[in-house]
């Protein structure tokens, strides 16, 4: 193991797995020359058949792979063994989707006169930089990666600096199956995204993480008009009525706030509860969430794992001390000093639940990227409403209740990309997704995610009719 170079921890034990070294602008500048290289070189010339059977090959190799790579995601981020395997099979599913969709049609063609065609199709966008998060270090690079290789761009990576192993060995794995420079990795902090971001043969941006970064590389690419694509934070509600089946919205609930240990961008951390059910849905859901099993990854009992970082710990444990000392009742654990858990050196914490947090809260307000759940009551649909909206995010948002005329009046208003009524959390590879508001724009997966990797163009050919 090298010595230097940035430490690569183990969440779960605090652990130096590995050092790896920030790519520097000769870095940079190498790996984005690498894949302009072969933009414009053999994968120009790669038919978009055979582009899908690349990616054919690379879900394989996840398939092939999957204990190694669940692995890599189990002792970098975190992930319980079963979440990880998932994660890496949704992975392999996305890469069969976009091998497919490279074949599928865009474009028409215009009635014009005698002696002309006129036609649109869609082109590359070019070397994609794509910057991916900690919470999904494979599955949402893997998003990217799929998208603009199935639509002919090539990819320089960059995963998160807590998590570079997974990505770094797709990176290396994916050499030898795809043409040279295609997908090529660079690593480190924001100081490498930066270098990306200014680059000037780097042709968009595909960035997933905080809303502030998001802000932060939206201003830099402005400077040379480079489109981003940006999937950034969120803080959404569930909204449950009291005619819902208040067990499955429960169970919801409890997923929707402690999935992946609350490290989700759509992770359900407000809920805005009739008053009518209030105190017997709230204890419901704690009663639910003090059953979910805080431990080790690799062992199958695990439900959460630990948070990505301390400062993430610390953050979640200050942000809870904070909604209680501002009058929130904790409903889980007992006590505001109860949320870290020790175990193993790692830096996991306990599902909490704040009742009647707030609305100056930052438990109400930001994005803490931890179970934390934040409860507010209402009495009135109205008041449902503005409650759910009391937010500058607009990612998603979850609405409970056996009314149809309720359902659809939600499932219309409610203010944010993805919507789910009387469910939470569904995702599949064929549907696009994006946010509003403070979370982002651009599309990913699905259809529509041919709009943000390839721009479309007009095309007309003089011809001599008649020949």
């Amino acid at each position: 193991m090298s010595r230097t170079g940035r430490a690569v921890l183990d969440p779960a034990t605090g652990r130096l797995l590995a050092r790896l070294k920030d790519t520097d602008q000769s870095g940079v500048d190498d790996a984005v020359a690498r894949a302009d290289t072969a933009l414009r070189g053999e994968w120009a010339d790669t038919s978009p058949s055979r582009r899908g059977d690349l990616l054919r090959n690379l879900g394989d190799l996840l398939r092939a792979e999957r204990e190694v790579f669940a692995e890599l995601e189990r002792s970098n981020a975190g992930k319980p063994t079963a979440r990880a395997l998932g994660e890496v099979d949704f992975a392999a599913r996305v890469l069969d989707w976009f091998a497919a969709a490279a074949r599928h049609p865009v474009g028409e063609t215009h009635p014009s006169g005698p002696g002309m065609r006129a036609y649109t199709d869609r082109v590359p966008v070019g070397v994609v930089a794509a910057v991916a998060p900690n919470n999904y270090p494979l599955l949402l690079a893997v998003w990217k990666i799929a998208a603009a290789l199935a639509y002919g761009n090539t990819v320089v990576v960059k995963p998160a600096p807590e998590t570079p192993l997974s990505l770094r060995r797709l990176v290396d794995r994916a050499g030898e199956l795809l043409p040279e420079g295609v997908l090529t990795g660079v690593y480190g902090g924001a100081g490498t995204g930066r270098l990306l971001c200014g680059h000037p043969a780097v042709g968009m941006v595909s960035f997933t993480g905080s809303t502030a970064a998001g802000r932060d590389v939206a201003r830099r690419c402005a400077d040379g008009l480079k489109p981003v694509s940006l999937e950034l934070g969120g803080k959404s509600p569930v909204v449950v009525f009291r005619d819902a089946d208040l067990d499955a919205a429960a169970r919801a609930v409890v997923t929707g706030f402690t999935g992946n240990t609350g490290q989700m961008c759509v992770a359900a951390s407000r809920l805005v509860v009739d008053r009518a059910v209030h105190g017997e849905f709230v204890d419901r859901v704690a009663k639910l969430a003090a059953g979910l099993r805080v431990g080790r990854p690799a062992d199958p009992a695990t439900d959460l794992g630990p948070l990505i970082s301390r400062a993430a710990a610390d953050r979640a444990a200050e942000v809870v001390e904070e909604a209680a000392a501002k009058g929130a009742r904790v409903v889980l654990p007992p006590d505001a000093t109860g949320v870290r858990h020790d175990l193993d050196g790692g830096f996991h914490v306990h599902p909490v639940i704040l009742d009647e947090a707030p609305s100056d809260s930052r438990a109400w307000r930001e994005e803490i990227f931890g179970p934390v759940l934040s409860v507010a009551a209402f009495d009135t649909d109205a008041e449902a409403l503005a409650l759910a909206h009391d937010t500058a995010y607009g990612l998603s948002a979850s609405v409970w209740t056996s009314d149809a005329d309720r359902a659809e009046h939600f499932g219309r208003n409610l203010r944010a990309g993805m919507v789910w009524v009387n469910t939470w959390g569904d995702t599949e590879e064929t549907v696009s997704v994006s946010g509003m508001g403070q979370s982002g724009y651009g599309r990913e997966l699905g259809l529509h995610a041919v709009e943000g990797y390839t721009r479309p163009r007009a095309v007309w050919v003089a011809h001599r009719p008649g020949r």
